[in-house]
């Protein structure tokens, strides 16, 4: 590969990634009936997760660490 290429395959990955990120902002803004945030409501959740029972479901628990 010349050097002319690889600087070229550079310039268009840098340019892909711009776009993706740009557009990963644009088009999946949280709509206005979300809330902003996570909900800290234990009960919200059990509510929600027993209110799709019969669906596949999942749920994580991520700890800060």
């Amino acid at each position: 590969m010349t050097q002319k290429r690889f600087v070229g395959a550079i310039r268009f990955g840098v340019l892909l990634i711009g776009l993706l990120v740009f557009a990963g902002n644009r088009f999946y803004k949280s709509s206005p009936k979300q809330k902003s945030g996570y909900s800290t409501d234990l009960n919200e959740l059990r509510a929600r997760f027993n209110a799709d029972k019969g669906k596949v479901r999942l749920l994580m628990l991520l700890a800060p660490t």
